[in-house]
């Protein structure tokens, strides 16, 4: 129920009130830092973040992935290191390290799979090999993806996207 005023609030009260009290639960700033640092669109990765966890730091997935950006463990350490973190100091509960690094997996992932949305949500949800035996040529469809849980991850993110555009387009929404 919480979920669904953040955005339908938005729609009746004005869009700098309004995020100056959400700010803080979908961590917009964190995600606007490191998302357009790394060449990637604030409302994709919002989209993303939404749909792995409902905005919960605290979200806990069947297979042990973690946080707002649901990082496997064995990924969180590989990124760290790239990033040059110490992984045995990481918290992924911590909304910034989260961000930080599942952003950081997003950016691994494209350079690999390119700028096909498809493919590289795909990847990030159903593994890289995976998406490497899928791949007809350039581009991957959700015809092209096996796993249920897999393609109607790909279309939430993607549809939550254009929706936040689209609400963004009719109400300034995003803007400070």
């Amino acid at each position: 129920m919480a979920l669904a005023l953040i955005f339908l609030v938005p729609v009746f009260i004005p869009s700098p009130v309004f995020w100056r009290i959400t700010r803080p639960f979908v961590h917009k700033d964190l995600i606007d830092r490191y998302a357009v640092k790394a060449g990637f669109s604030p409302l994709f990765v919002l989209a993303l973040v939404r749909v792995e966890s409902g905005f919960s730091a605290s979200a806990r997935s069947h297979r042990g992935a973690v946080g707002l950006m649901q990082i496997m463990p064995d990924t969180a350490t590989e990124m760290a290191g790239r990033l040059g973190l110490d992984a045995s100091e990481i918290s992924l509960d911590d909304p910034e390290v989260n961000i930080r690094i599942g952003i950081k997996y997003l950016e691994v992932l494209r350079l690999e799979f390119g700028p096909d949305p498809v493919a590289l949500l795909a990847a990030y949800n159903g593994g890289p090999t995976n998406v490497r035996a899928w791949r007809r040529g350039d581009r991957l469809t959700l015809a092209d993806i096996p796993f249920p849980e897999t393609r109607r991850f790909v279309e939430r993110v993607l549809s939550t996207e254009r929706w936040l555009g689209r609400l963004r387009r009719m109400k300034r929404f995003f803007r400070d």
